[in-house]
């Protein structure tokens, strides 16, 4: 029996369907169905029944998952803890951000990271919400940065580890020239207006999408968008409105880039994310323990030793 058979097995259990766990799992379908079928060979038991709707567990498939489970849990905690043996934290550490990297107070975390593990390489691509959370998800990259909203933190991946450090807000955005007839916009007002939107796995398209769909059969949408560039250019371009963070949008309308509509705003969290599976390992332990000195908050499970090495 492979590891990677079990994990096949969770995450077609999971999904329920072939296709979806092929691409959660980043191999192809046949693939998949060939380690099911492998698995229900050696095991000797069937773990799924198949139907033209997707794949449903067997009793003995709703038995053995929780075991499988448990197992890829130890796995990752025993990796974790032979990192944990070396004698230096060195290595990469793939850590993305998904806005400006002052709000999320990333000088601070890389003194911090620097000054205890000066050995450590620390890469910061730059992302969106959605992507960083599917990254994280699948591996590419050890953790992030995303805005999720609070109520929406329980319904993240359960592979996923979400460590709430704040909350910001977020603010609408209009050209300069609309500074005037924004004083007096209701919410019903700005639906009836164009906006720069986002893809649908953004966490800020759901928020907002709450506030106008009341009043507006369909929304204006005069492009698509996750990158805050972008929908600045547009927004002072006077192509429609859009929705960034208070410190963003604050510093766009004092240089004079856009206005910000005065009477309300959105509640955000400002998340890190990482694998829950490796929160053993001492370099995501050593990110953690920096983030909860630069945001004041303590993480269980943050604390690295002095001496350790990442993979």
């Amino acid at each position: 029996m492979e590891l990677y058979q079990l994990r096949t097995f969770v995450a077609v259990a999971e999904e329920g369907h072939l296709t979806r766990a092929a691409e959660r799992l980043f191999i192809s379908q046949p693939a998949v169905s060939a380690h099911v079928k492998a698995l229900e060979e050696e095991l000797g038991v069937a773990l799924f029944t198949r139907s033209a709707r997707g794949m449903q567990l067997t009793r003995e498939g709703l038995a053995l998952k929780p075991k499988a489970e448990a197992a890829l849990k130890s796995v990752g905690e025993f990796l974790g803890e032979a990192r944990s043996l070396r004698e230096n934290l060195t290595g990469e550490l793939r850590v993305a951000l998904n806005t400006d990297p002052d709000l999320l107070r990333v000088r601070r975390l890389m003194d911090a990271l620097r000054g205890a593990h000066p050995r450590l390489q620390v890469h910061l691509p730059q992302s969106s919400s959605n992507l960083i959370i599917e990254d994280v998800r699948a591996g590419r990259i050890d953790g992030g940065f995303a805005f999720v909203a609070e109520q929406d933190i329980g319904r993240l991946p359960q592979e996923l580890d979400c460590w709430l450090l704040d909350t910001t807000t977020l603010h609408v955005v209009a050209p300069t020239d609309w500074k005037g007839r924004l004083e007096a916009c209701t919410w019903q007002d700005l639906a009836q207006e164009s906006w720069v939107w986002f893809t649908d796995a953004c966490p800020c398209r759901s928020l907002l999408e709450h506030r106008l769909s009341p009043y507006v059969r369909e929304i204006r949408k005069v492009a698509v968008t996750d990158y805050e560039g972008t929908l600045k250019a547009l927004v002072t371009s006077g192509a429609g409105l859009g929705l960034m963070h208070r410190d963003e949008a604050l510093g766009w309308e004092r240089v004079g880039d856009v206005c910000v509509w005065p009477h309300d705003h959105l509640p955000i969290g400002i998340c890190f994310l990482t694998r829950s599976d490796r929160l053993g390992d001492p370099a995501i332990r050593a990110v953690r323990h920096a983030l909860g000195q630069v945001w004041g908050l303590a993480a269980e499970g943050a604390e690295v030793p002095a001496e350790a090495e990442a993979c």
